[in-house]
């Protein structure tokens, strides 16, 4: 009788994580420290992924699984919980996304606007691209500044 695979969440991220390190050891391969290091962390989680996928205790197995999922989602809540710096968030960034929203949107607008700190009280400022040195006035403390945008 064959043994009975469990592929679950934690072993497909254990499998994801051989395949990047595997590929990053061969990227790396000029720079013997970053490319031993990378086979190494390739061998620990081929090593774990086969005791998890053909262990017998489907209890344990499924406690290691909750485990992870759980650790997986605190980081996923932390990533994506709403910005609580010091200074208040731009108007288009106010959406419930989070950081990772916060850098999405930044990444889209790049092209039309360019993101400046007010020197005097680190609030973030949004001002369109290619105007030239413009008077920027702080939305937050009402300082005003010259900036190239």
């Amino acid at each position: 009788m064959r043994p009975k695979l469990h592929l679950d969440e934690l072993n497909k991220a254990l499998l994801i994580t051989c395949g990047v390190c595997y590929l990053l050891s061969f990227v790396l391969n000029r720079y013997a420290a970053a490319s031993t290091l990378f086979r190494l962390l390739f061998a620990a989680a081929a090593i774990f992924l086969g005791i998890r996928l053909f262990a017998g205790n489907a209890g344990k197995r499924e406690d290691e699984n909750r485990k992870f999922l759980t650790a997986l989602t605190a980081v996923k809540e932390f990533v994506h919980k709403p910005f609580r710096g010091g200074a208040q968030r731009p108007a288009s960034t106010a959406s419930s996304g989070g950081l990772l929203e916060k850098w999405k949107n930044q990444w889209r607008e790049y092209r039309t606007y360019r993101y400046l700190i007010c020197p005097q009280c680190g609030q973030r400022l949004r001002v369109p691209r290619g105007k030239g040195k413009i008077r920027v006035t702080c939305t937050k403390c009402r300082n005003q500044f010259i900036a190239k945008s």
